[in-house]
Protein backbone atom coordinates (compact mmCIF):
# COMPACT_ATOMS: atom_id res chain seq x y z
CA UNK A 1 0.00 0.00 0.00
CA UNK A 2 1.44 3.63 -0.55
CA UNK A 3 1.96 5.80 1.57
CA UNK A 4 -1.12 8.37 1.66
CA UNK A 5 -0.16 11.73 2.47
CA UNK A 6 -3.38 14.03 3.40
CA UNK A 7 -3.33 16.72 0.86
CA UNK A 8 -3.36 19.33 3.17
CA UNK A 9 0.44 18.44 4.42
CA UNK A 10 1.87 19.68 1.01
CA UNK A 11 -0.01 22.89 1.38
CA UNK A 12 2.63 25.61 1.72
CA UNK A 13 2.60 28.36 3.98
CA UNK A 14 1.72 30.69 1.03
CA UNK A 15 -2.02 28.50 0.99
CA UNK A 16 -2.51 30.41 3.57
CA UNK A 17 -6.00 31.30 4.53
CA UNK A 18 -7.12 33.96 2.55
CA UNK A 19 -5.14 32.31 -1.21
CA UNK A 20 -7.41 29.05 -0.30
CA UNK A 21 -10.61 31.29 0.16
CA UNK A 22 -9.38 32.82 -3.40
CA UNK A 23 -8.35 28.95 -5.02
CA UNK A 24 -12.05 28.03 -3.58
CA UNK A 25 -13.60 31.33 -5.08
CA UNK A 26 -11.99 30.90 -8.59
CA UNK A 27 -12.72 26.63 -8.40
CA UNK A 28 -16.61 27.97 -7.77
CA UNK A 29 -16.38 29.97 -11.01
CA UNK A 30 -14.56 27.49 -13.12
CA UNK A 31 -17.31 25.27 -12.55
CA UNK A 32 -19.88 28.08 -13.67
CA UNK A 33 -17.29 27.52 -16.92
CA UNK A 34 -15.36 30.82 -16.47
CA UNK A 35 -12.46 30.48 -18.44
CA UNK A 36 -10.90 33.41 -17.22
CA UNK A 37 -11.33 31.74 -13.89
CA UNK A 38 -9.25 28.79 -14.85
CA UNK A 39 -6.45 30.91 -15.79
CA UNK A 40 -6.21 32.95 -12.66
CA UNK A 41 -6.34 29.40 -11.03
CA UNK A 42 -3.47 28.15 -12.72
CA UNK A 43 -1.22 30.80 -12.16
CA UNK A 44 -2.18 30.66 -8.87
CA UNK A 45 -0.94 27.01 -8.00
CA UNK A 46 1.26 25.96 -11.75
CA UNK A 47 4.43 26.63 -9.73
CA UNK A 48 3.65 24.33 -6.58
CA UNK A 49 2.20 21.55 -9.56
CA UNK A 50 5.04 21.82 -11.41
CA UNK A 51 7.36 21.56 -8.91
CA UNK A 52 5.73 18.40 -7.95
CA UNK A 53 5.74 17.00 -11.25
CA UNK A 54 9.51 17.68 -11.63
CA UNK A 55 10.16 16.41 -8.20
CA UNK A 56 8.29 12.69 -9.55
CA UNK A 57 9.70 12.98 -13.19
CA UNK A 58 13.30 14.37 -13.08
CA UNK A 59 12.13 15.32 -16.87
CA UNK A 60 11.20 19.57 -17.45
CA UNK A 61 9.19 18.35 -20.50
CA UNK A 62 6.96 15.33 -18.81
CA UNK A 63 6.21 17.87 -15.88
CA UNK A 64 5.31 20.52 -18.41
CA UNK A 65 2.93 18.05 -19.93
CA UNK A 66 1.70 16.31 -16.41
CA UNK A 67 0.34 20.12 -15.03
CA UNK A 68 -0.97 20.67 -18.68
CA UNK A 69 -3.23 17.52 -18.24
CA UNK A 70 -4.03 18.41 -14.82
CA UNK A 71 -5.56 21.72 -15.58
CA UNK A 72 -7.22 20.43 -18.82
CA UNK A 73 -8.99 17.50 -16.48
CA UNK A 74 -9.86 20.47 -13.85
CA UNK A 75 -12.01 22.09 -16.63
CA UNK A 76 -13.36 19.26 -18.13
CA UNK A 77 -14.18 17.58 -14.27
CA UNK A 78 -14.58 20.47 -12.39
CA UNK A 79 -18.05 18.90 -11.00
CA UNK A 80 -16.52 16.67 -9.24
CA UNK A 81 -14.66 18.76 -6.91
CA UNK A 82 -15.89 18.23 -3.55
CA UNK A 83 -14.75 20.77 -1.25
CA UNK A 84 -15.84 18.81 1.94
CA UNK A 85 -13.28 16.27 0.91
CA UNK A 86 -9.97 18.23 0.22
CA UNK A 87 -8.85 21.80 -0.45
CA UNK A 88 -8.51 22.78 -4.30
CA UNK A 89 -4.55 23.04 -3.98
CA UNK A 90 -4.77 19.26 -2.78
CA UNK A 91 -7.33 18.08 -5.13
CA UNK A 92 -5.06 19.86 -7.72
CA UNK A 93 -1.75 17.99 -6.15
CA UNK A 94 -3.52 14.51 -5.67
CA UNK A 95 -5.03 14.49 -9.43
CA UNK A 96 -0.62 15.82 -10.48
CA UNK A 97 0.96 13.37 -8.69
CA UNK A 98 -1.35 10.47 -9.91
CA UNK A 99 -0.70 11.87 -13.51
CA UNK A 100 3.30 11.76 -12.58
CA UNK A 101 3.32 8.75 -11.62
CA UNK A 102 1.22 6.73 -14.33
CA UNK A 103 3.58 9.02 -16.85
CA UNK A 104 6.56 7.41 -14.65
CA UNK A 105 5.45 3.82 -14.63
CA UNK A 106 4.91 4.38 -18.31
CA UNK A 107 8.77 5.50 -18.82
CA UNK A 108 9.89 2.42 -17.00
CA UNK A 109 8.48 0.38 -20.29
CA UNK A 110 9.97 2.73 -22.74
CA UNK A 111 13.32 4.09 -23.16
CA UNK A 112 13.20 7.51 -22.24
CA UNK A 113 15.62 10.33 -23.21
CA UNK A 114 17.01 12.97 -20.93
CA UNK A 115 18.31 16.37 -21.30
CA UNK A 116 22.00 17.16 -20.32
CA UNK A 117 21.83 19.28 -18.14
CA UNK A 118 19.33 16.84 -16.24
CA UNK A 119 21.71 13.77 -16.94
CA UNK A 120 23.23 14.56 -13.21
CA UNK A 121 19.93 14.62 -11.34
CA UNK A 122 18.60 11.61 -12.33
CA UNK A 123 22.29 9.47 -12.13
CA UNK A 124 21.14 7.88 -9.01
CA UNK A 125 17.67 6.29 -9.38
CA UNK A 126 17.16 6.26 -5.68
CA UNK A 127 15.78 9.46 -4.62
CA UNK A 128 16.82 10.43 -1.06
CA UNK A 129 15.43 12.85 1.70
CA UNK A 130 16.32 15.93 -0.62
CA UNK A 131 13.60 14.91 -3.38
CA UNK A 132 10.81 15.38 -0.95
CA UNK A 133 12.25 18.13 0.44
CA UNK A 134 13.17 19.92 -2.79
CA UNK A 135 9.17 20.25 -4.11
CA UNK A 136 8.25 21.94 -0.70
CA UNK A 137 10.39 24.39 -1.49
CA UNK A 138 12.29 26.67 1.43
CA UNK A 139 10.67 27.55 4.60
CA UNK A 140 7.58 25.32 4.41
CA UNK A 141 6.03 23.84 7.25
CA UNK A 142 6.18 20.41 5.69
CA UNK A 143 10.44 20.78 4.94
CA UNK A 144 9.58 22.08 8.87
CA UNK A 145 8.14 18.89 9.83
CA UNK A 146 10.09 16.50 7.76
CA UNK A 147 13.02 17.89 8.61
CA UNK A 148 12.66 16.31 12.36
CA UNK A 149 12.56 13.01 11.00
CA UNK A 150 15.33 11.00 11.20
CA UNK A 151 17.57 10.50 7.98
CA UNK A 152 16.37 6.94 7.07
CA UNK A 153 12.50 7.84 7.65
CA UNK A 154 12.51 10.52 4.97
CA UNK A 155 13.94 8.34 2.35
CA UNK A 156 11.36 5.87 2.72
CA UNK A 157 8.82 9.05 2.49
CA UNK A 158 10.47 9.92 -0.54
CA UNK A 159 10.29 6.47 -1.94
CA UNK A 160 6.62 5.90 -1.14
CA UNK A 161 5.22 9.44 -1.98
CA UNK A 162 7.98 10.18 -5.01
CA UNK A 163 8.30 6.70 -7.01
CA UNK A 164 5.04 5.54 -5.74
CA UNK A 165 6.28 2.18 -4.56
CA UNK A 166 4.68 -0.13 -2.40
CA UNK A 167 6.11 -1.08 1.41
CA UNK A 168 6.71 -4.57 -0.28
CA UNK A 169 9.05 -2.36 -2.94
CA UNK A 170 10.66 -0.24 -0.80
CA UNK A 171 11.35 -3.22 1.87
CA UNK A 172 12.94 -4.71 -1.52
CA UNK A 173 14.93 -1.87 -2.31
CA UNK A 174 16.59 -1.22 0.53
CA UNK A 175 16.98 -4.90 2.26
CA UNK A 176 14.79 -4.37 5.15
CA UNK A 177 11.94 -6.50 7.07
CA UNK A 178 8.20 -5.61 5.44
CA UNK A 179 7.39 -4.95 8.99
CA UNK A 180 10.03 -2.47 9.74
CA UNK A 181 9.06 -0.76 6.58
CA UNK A 182 5.20 -0.12 7.29
CA UNK A 183 6.11 0.42 10.87
CA UNK A 184 8.58 3.53 9.96
CA UNK A 185 6.25 5.08 7.20
CA UNK A 186 3.35 4.81 9.53
CA UNK A 187 5.19 6.65 12.53
CA UNK A 188 6.75 9.28 10.32
CA UNK A 189 3.29 10.06 8.85
CA UNK A 190 1.70 10.25 12.00
CA UNK A 191 4.50 12.58 13.30
CA UNK A 192 4.33 14.80 9.67
CA UNK A 193 0.61 15.16 11.20
CA UNK A 194 1.30 15.98 14.55
CA UNK A 195 3.90 17.90 13.62
CA UNK A 196 1.94 20.11 10.92
CA UNK A 197 -1.23 20.59 13.48
CA UNK A 198 1.49 22.09 16.46
CA UNK A 199 1.61 25.68 16.41
CA UNK A 200 4.75 27.46 15.24
CA UNK A 201 7.20 28.28 17.09
CA UNK A 202 9.20 31.54 16.30
CA UNK A 203 12.32 30.01 14.95
CA UNK A 204 10.38 28.55 12.36
CA UNK A 205 8.77 31.48 11.15
CA UNK A 206 9.35 32.58 7.97
CA UNK A 207 11.28 35.91 7.77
Amino acid sequence: MVLDIEPHALEQPAATESVAETCALLMRRVQQRESAALGELYDLTVQRLFALARAILRNREDAEEVVCDVFTQVWNSSASYAPDRASVLGWLLMMCRSRALDCLRRRKRTPVSVDIEESDAIADATPGPEDLLSLLEQDTRVQVALARLPSERQELVALAFLRGLSHQEIAELKGLPLGTVKSHVRRSLLELRENLERPLQGSEERP
